[in-house]
């Protein structure tokens, strides 16, 4: 997992005398870079998940120090080390409130502390860290390329995950990502990483296949269509490019992630597809089926199979057959219903669907008449 402002504190406090003074919900948040910052020039460069280092020699004067601070919240910096000691002997009591308040983690390390030491073991943790990331997205990876080491993927996420838990996958589609180049790509994924600052547990995250991937762990499910949400809205504010996201099933052991992968994945298409923000596999209804399918064709077939006359009488004759049926089964055959709902004469839909009955050689009696034209409906407006 990312190393954090939590981690920092238990596995250097004794080296480096770090001191906590606000903040203590935020220090779960992982960190991407450290910085040694003296003036607010380079905050403008920074992508945020930082964690800031100063002395305080630009910000001697109480007012540059709290808008060093605001400044870092807004642009998601994961926290504030001020060396005390020399410009900065005390932190003013309304900017430890602040951090307080907004869970921004704020912590001191004494003078004397060698700040280049710091760094280069905080930058040393960091790397290790991500390179130990890198690896289990990997693992995550070659599983769902290939499923069958998923028992071996098992024993390898032991000391990680709890993998006897939920395991519970989000995909973020981010259009036109494909024409970016790196840099952009980059930018892209700290932004939707940013999103995830409030994320407890286990989770890991990665490009895969044309998508970003999220997997979480152990996470509860109220949380996650909480974390949905906001990660949308805020996406749609900080991106030029329009997200969709898909949300597959919560399921237990880490022997189910590749079924909510491919959920998710169903999901993510059936958003795209209707251009919604967000879908959750789960409330789909019968479009679980459809956009689980792979093979497209076989879709298309169906399409053309059960519309396909309709459709060509209707390109021939400047006719709506086509839309007729489907409002006929939309209004469970109820003509009266339909007459007061589209202003038409019972008379005329009647000559239409006699018309389509023909066309169509089917009466639309039976249930079972029905659902396949009400399928191939479904299918046409997935616009394969």
């Amino acid at each position: 997992m990312a190393f954090t402002v939590e981690d920092a504190i238990v596995e250097t406090q004794n080296l480096y005398k770090l001191t906590l003074l606000a903040g203590e919900k935020g220090c779960d948040n992982g960190m991407a870079w450290i910085h040694l910052v003296e003036d607010e020039t380079i905050l403008q460069r920074l992508y945020g998940k930082d964690l800031i280092i100063t002395t305080g020699l630009g910000f001697q004067e109480e007012e540059k120090l709290f808008s060093l601070v605001q400044k870092l919240q807004e642009i998601h910096s994961v926290g504030l080390i001020v060396n005390t000691g020399y410009y900065i002997h005390e932190i003013p009591p309304y900017i430890i409130a602040y951090c307080e308040q907004n869970n921004f983690p704020l912590l001191t390390c004494p003078w004397e502390v060698s700040i280049n030491e710091l760094i280069k073991d905080l930058s040393y943790r960091i790397i290790r860290a991500e390179r130990e990331d890198k690896q289990i997205n990997q693992t995550f990876i070659d599983t769902l390329i290939n499923p069958r080491i998923i028992e071996e993927t098992r024993s390898q996420l032991t000391s990680e995950f709890d993998v006897e838990s939920t395991f519970q996958v989000v995909i973020v589609r981010v259009k036109s990502i494909d024409d970016l180049g790196m840099l952009e790509r980059r930018h892209i994924r700290a932004t939707i990483e940013l999103c995830f600052e409030k994320l407890n547990g286990n989770y890991a995250f990665f490009w895969f296949d044309g998508n970003y991937v999220l997997i979480l762990n152990g996470v509860e499910q109220k949380f996650v269509e909480e974390l949905v949400e906001d990660t949308s809205k805020r996406l749609k504010k900080r991106l030029f490019y329009p997200t969709h996201i898909g949300i597959g099933s919560c399921l237990k052991d880490v022997r189910n992630m590749i079924q909510s992968y491919k959920r998710a994945l169903a999901a993510c298409d059936m958003a795209t597809c209707f251009n919604d923000a967000y879908v959750s596999f789960d409330e789909m209804g019968i479009l679980q089926l459809l956009f689980s399918i792979e093979d497209r064709e076989i879709l298309r077939q169906m399409e053309r199979k059960y519309l396909g006359l309709l459709q060509e009488y209707d390109c021939k004759h400047n006719s709506d057959l086509e839309e007729t049926l489907h409002n006929y089964l939309l209004f469970d055959c109820n003509l009266k219903a339909m007459s007061e709902n589209f202003f038409l004469h019972r008379n005329t839909i009647n000559y239409r669907m006699n018309k389509i009955k023909e066309i169509t050689k089917c009466q639309f009696y039976t249930f079972e008449d029905k659902v396949p034209y009400l399928i191939a409906y479904y299918i046409k407006e997935m616009r394969l």
